[in-house]
């Protein structure tokens, strides 16, 4: 998967962030990450990067070896220039057995590509000074599910190196993602209500918000009667949805062949019952760690001010993200009980969900299928 990054031309930035509480514990793994993002994880790096690489003044043996690290695209631009080049074992050449990295120990901290200097970090000074970590990385998910308490945020003081936006956004704009940021938060961490009924009053909100953008939460009527949950009918749409998907991205099709696997003439309400009863014995606050997860995702993406993205279609994406995360969970842990299983599967998902056109792909799909009003949502979202 193709990890985002922005252009070289960055400027160093030293504010008081917003990061999520667990961000101050964060420390990379190395060598005890069970899924390195070393290892066959395709990433790029912008030109200037590469050519100060093919410049480094170092130990002619490591000179050698970032020289075959990396090559140029085959339809390069300025921003995406070149890639890893991985060995037979889809590991980076420059990945040490001990799970460090030869340029960072050879050369310092600051030749490192951006996207290997700062990933699993997202930070971002446009909307507001904010940063945390992305859900691909199992580290931030280890940490996410340490405790069941609801997610806070915090100042911290930091430095990066980063874009500065290309044009400055008006005050009242920042000041609506903060107002609706808390808002959404509010919604999700209602744990009155099961997580798929937060999602569905959530729907609610945005719903409200076409015509005043600045409506206050008291002011929605959120009363909603849930559809019969049909798990024979539902497994139809997941399945009809998630076939769309099909050769797209090779980490995404090997969970689901897999989970597709359990029914295979099988009776598919059985399976579903026992693995579902399975999950909630094995990962007892699973729905917890789901909420806290969604709402780390949301604000690493800005959610719902993503640019070039609908309102309406991020709030599709995000229903998508649950439902297949809740599929690939209850029946990828079908023969699993650890929370280190758990977490894999999760993680590996993340790698397609945040760092691909994954969001963007599914919200086409689902209008496909015309899975788009409350009423086919809340069928899905109930599994």
């Amino acid at each position: 998967m193709a990890l985002k990054q922005v252009s070289f031309a960055k400027e160093k930035v030293v504010r008081e962030f917003l990061v999520p509480d667990y961000y101050k514990n964060f420390q990379c793994k190395g060598g005890n990450c069970r899924d390195s993002c070393c290892v066959e994880w395709k990433v790029t790096i912008p030109m200037e990067q590469y050519f100060l690489l093919h410049g480094l003044n170092c130990k002619a043996s490591v000179k050698e070896k970032i020289d075959r690290a990396f090559r140029p695209l085959l339809n390069p631009t300025k921003e995406r220039y070149a890639e890893i080049v991985h060995n037979y074992d889809g590991d980076c050449p420059l990945h040490k057995k001990d799970g460090y990295c030869l340029l960072h120990e050879s050369c310092g901290e600051e030749v490192l590509p951006w996207v290997c200097r700062y990933y699993p970090r997202g930070p971002r000074i446009d909307l507001a000074d904010e940063v945390s970590c992305a859900n691909s990385c199992e580290k931030t998910l280890e940490l996410l599910f340490e405790n069941v308490n609801k997610l806070s945020f915090e100042k911290k003081s930091l430095t990066f190196l980063i874009n500065k936006p290309k044009e400055d956004i008006p005050e009242d704009r920042k000041l609506l993602y903060i107002k609706v940021r808390e808002n959404i938060f509010s919604l999700l961490t209602n744990r009155d209500n099961p997580l798929h009924l937060r999602i569905i009053h959530l729907g609610k909100y945005l719903s409200a918000m076409r015509d005043n953008s600045h409506i206050n939460l008291d002011e929605i009527d959120f009363s909603y009667i849930l559809p019969e949950c049909n798990i024979n009918e539902n497994h139809q749409i997941l399945w009809s949805l998630f076939d769309l998907f099909d050769s797209k991205y090779r980490r995404l099709d090997e969970q689901l062949i897999e989970a597709r696997s359990n029914y295979l003439v099988k009776d598919v309400v059985e399976v579903y019952n026992k693995n579902k009863m399975h999950l909630n014995e094995s990962i007892k606050d699973n729905e917890i760690y789901f909420e806290k997860m969604l709402i780390n995702d949301l604000f690493f993406k800005q959610f719902p001010f993503q640019n070039n993205f609908s309102v309406f279609d991020q709030y599709l994406a995000l229903c998508g993200t649950y439902v297949l995360l809740r599929y690939l969970t209850l029946n990828l842990m079908a023969d699993k009980t650890s929370i280190d299983d758990y977490i894999d599967i999760l993680a590996k998902s993340f790698t397609v969900i945040s760092h691909s056109e994954f969001d963007k792909l599914i919200s086409s799909f689902m209008k496909r299928l015309e899975i788009t009003d409350l009423a086919s949502l809340s069928k899905i979202l109930q599994m």
